[in-house]
């Protein structure tokens, strides 16, 4: 795409963080030896699709490390995509749609992601093992009262529609310990999920994440794919996710082949169908959104083969996505959902980067700016999705679960989930915190429409005035 303003971010990035790199001095190097000719191949076949991103933007080639590069640099260089973008706030600055979907840009993140799994075990003392198109890793879990404290089960059970539940969807790569899980989760969920009452007792817990191998250039192409084909993209790997957790909600004894139909299984009557996906509450972040995205497509490819379409137009919109730091790829969505993100009212120079990066047009509609407000509220098209964006304070001092107060070294200009699921002692009534887990609890609850902002019992009636006002539950601004 002519005038494509990552172009140079990205031809910049590989100049000083591979071209103009010491060397590596390798005897094997030169030599028509097997390890060699691997070697120069993924890297040809890298460069190449980094050359022709360059070439579509009207930028200059990046000039041939093939022979004497260190590959440990051009290996970062690969997962660091994303990264270069996310620092470069003037390109952020300029960015259109049709930028941020460019389909060479995709094809790039896609070369990325083959060369991190092709260097895997090639190059020496290197510690990283990737593979492409892994399927998801999934966990139930058992709450114990608080997430920092849950213990995770990857086996022996399944979702049940009878059973309310909340699917976390997370752009995690962690390895499968415990202690990772808990971590992970308890960092960006903070406390929000710690109210026994409801999680794990009313409402069943899941997490869904790619495994530690995925590369992440790959995780990056899927999300731009599926903003670039949101009415109808999803991956085997997504077919495969609501095979085994989904099918359930679908109807009874349901069988699917390898080209997505299903061979067998029986409907369920019209109303059970729709009270079914009512049960499916998805708390979504950053790509995690376009995980839970990519689900419904699959989950809706199905149900269109059981259904009607207004059934299906009818069930789909009971399910509801709770995410942060991922705006909704379409004004009409499939789904319910309300969509939270966090910005300075002043962004210049200091963007909500991965927002940006991904739906820069809607960003800039969405965005929060001065009002005596706490939030402003964007109600899309569709009627049953809101993004709600909260001022980001200067001085942000987060609660974290373990009780201590601190300044969050990552906040990414918002980025930061915590941002809403832990309390801020730089808001006096913590707005961003409250008003997210009363929309989680009530849509864990299986509340749907205007009922999700309203108070329920984890609130008193004091705290609650200070939380919110009737525009702001109308989708009043």
């Amino acid at each position: 795409m002519n005038k494509n303003p990552l172009a140079k971010v990205i031809r910049d990035a590989f100049i000083n963080n591979v071209a103009r790199r010491p060397e590596i001095h390798n005897p094997i190097l030169g030599q028509n030896t097997i390890a060699n000719i691997l070697r120069n191949k993924r890297i040809t076949r890298f460069e190449a699709a980094i050359n022709q991103f360059l070439t579509s933007c009207g930028e200059k080639n990046v000039p041939s490390v093939r022979q004497f590069a260190d590959e440990k640099n051009l290996l970062t260089f690969s997962l660091m995509l994303s990264g270069y973008i996310r620092d470069a706030q003037k390109a952020l600055s300029d960015l259109k749609n049709i930028h941020a979907t460019d389909a060479d840009l995709i094809k790039l993140y896609q070369a990325a992601a083959k060369y991190s799994a092709d260097c895997s075990g090639m190059i020496e003392n290197n510690k990283y093992t990737f593979q492409e198109h892994c399927d998801y890793k999934f966990w139930k879990l058992n709450l114990a009262g608080t997430l920092a404290k849950a213990t995770f089960k990857n086996s022996g059970f399944a979702v049940s529609p009878k059973r309310r539940a909340l699917i976390l969807a997370m752009p995690f790569h962690i390895k499968d310990t415990q202690e990772e899980l808990q971590k992970w989760t308890s960092k960006y969920l903070g406390t929000a999920l710690d109210i026994p009452s409801i999680f794990g007792s009313q409402v069943d817990v899941y997490l869904a994440h790619f495994p530690i191998e995925q590369p992440r250039g790959e995780k990056f192409a899927l999300s731009l794919q599926t903003i670039s084909a949101p009415e109808t993209f999803f991956t085997r790997e997504d077919m495969n996710f609501v095979k085994h957790n989904l099918s359930s909600f679908l109807g009874e004894g349901i069988a699917i082949d390898g080209k997505n139909n299903i061979t067998n299984g029986k409907a369920y009557d019209k109303q059970t169908f729709i009270n079914n996906c009512k049960n499916i509450t998805i708390v979504g972040y950053c790509a995690g959104v376009a995980h839970a995205h990519r689900w419904i497509n699959a989950f809706s490819h199905l149900s269109s083969q059981l259904y009607d379409s207004e059934t299906c137009k009818q069930a789909l919109s009971q399910i509801f996505i709770c995410s942060y730091a991922f705006l909704p790829v379409q004004e009409k969505l499939k789904y319910s959902g309300a969509h939270f993100m966090s910005n300075y009212s002043n962004d210049n120079g200091r963007k909500e980067p991965f927002i940006k990066m991904f739906n820069p047009e809607l960003y800039e509609k969405a965005k929060y700016r001065t009002s005596p407000a706490p939030a402003y509220i964007t109600l899309l098209p569709d009627k049953r999705n809101s993004i709600i964006a909260f001022n980001l304070p200067e001085n942000v001092k987060i609660l974290t679960p373990e009780r201590k107060i601190e300044t969050p070294p990552d906040i990414e200009n918002g980025h930061h989930m915590g941002l809403v699921t832990q309390y801020n002692l730089a808001s006096l009534e913590n707005h961003p915190a409250n008003i997210f887990r009363t929309v989680l609890q009530n849509a864990s609850l299986g509340k749907r429409g205007k009922e999700v902002y309203e108070p329920n019992r984890t609130h008193s009636q004091k705290q609650y005035i200070a939380l919110l006002n009737k525009k702001i539950l109308t989708g009043g601004r």
